[in-house]
């Protein structure tokens, strides 16, 4: 017979995925060892291996589970409206709500995606992928001429992230400027500039 879990056991998991999203962002992933986490948790480094057989476990599981959150908030916002300017204005404040939450974690995406296993960062970057096709089909019903070139799209959808995925590094959700209010700034500048965008003759060509 299956031993039961304690009443606590996910309040305990979810409290060495916080502190181990800390520790790995500040310290670095390889500097950081499980006692470490342990300690950080205030109990048994026994007890953390209880949770994850081992410490590239557990930035698989912060990883995957936040872009999985980022995945599912994105296709919740895409539900939400009808108008692709409206749609697009839901999808950047699904954005910068969690990356306003999550600095550590997003953190380790931009930068500790290369400690994990080739097929683990691949189920990783699978993700990431499936979030640029989102993006990619908002900008081209925005603006259907870049549906003529899939290297326009794909490199406008890319640059749509590449203005998101830095906010954490300097946008506070205690500061002057609340999260939804950047985010509809964000939007703005998007939608004044993806509407007008041109395709350039070059990214006719195959890549």
């Amino acid at each position: 017979m299956a031993r039961p879990r304690a009443a606590d056991y996910e309040d305990r998991k979810q409290l060495i995925r916080d502190r181990a999203a800390e520790m790995f962002a500040s310290r670095g992933f390889a500097s950081t060892a499980i006692a470490d986490i342990a300690a950080s948790c205030g109990m048994a480094k026994s007890l953390v291996y209880h949770y994850f057989g081992a410490k590239d476990d557990i930035l698989y599981d912060l990883l995957v589970g936040h872009v999985s959150q980022l995945l599912a908030a994105a296709e919740a916002a895409l539900e939400g409206a009808v108008d692709p300017r409206a749609r697009l204005r839901a999808y950047v404040r699904a954005h910068i709500r969690l990356y306003t939450g999550a600095w550590a974690r997003h953190r380790l995406l931009l930068n500790a995606l290369g400690d994990l296993s080739d097929q683990r960062r691949e189920e990783v970057k699978a993700l990431e992928r499936r979030l640029v096709a989102r993006a990619r089909g908002l900008l081209v019903a925005l603006n259907p001429a870049l549906a003529d070139s899939s290297t326009a799209a794909t490199a406008a959808a890319m640059s749509f992230y590449g203005m998101l995925n830095w906010t954490h590094t300097w946008f506070r959700a205690d500061g002057a400027l609340a999260a939804d209010t950047y985010a509809d700034l964000v939007a703005d500048m998007i939608l004044d500039g993806v509407t007008s965008l041109g395709v350039p003759a070059r990214a006719h060509a195959p890549v």
